[in-house]
């Protein structure tokens, strides 16, 4: 008996969540490769970067990037 039980509540949680995905749209994430335009800590990769972002980057990943 728990196990018909069990089986039942189940079934019951799938439907649930089947009926929800009818009523609430959840929208996918799009990729994201760093911040968005505009953002103060986005990378211009026009511009070279200095000598103290440069020591930066030595500093964090033993290399320039």
């Amino acid at each position: 008996m728990p196990l018909f039980v069990l089986r039942r509540l189940t079934e019951l949680w799938e439907a649930l969540i089947a009926f929800g995905r009818l009523w609430v749209h959840i929208p996918d994430v799009p990729p994201t490769t760093g911040p968005p335009p505009g953002h103060p800590e986005r990378l211009c990769p026009e511009l070279p970067p200095t000598d103290r972002e440069r020591a930066l980057w030595d500093d964090l990943t033993g290399g320039s990037p």
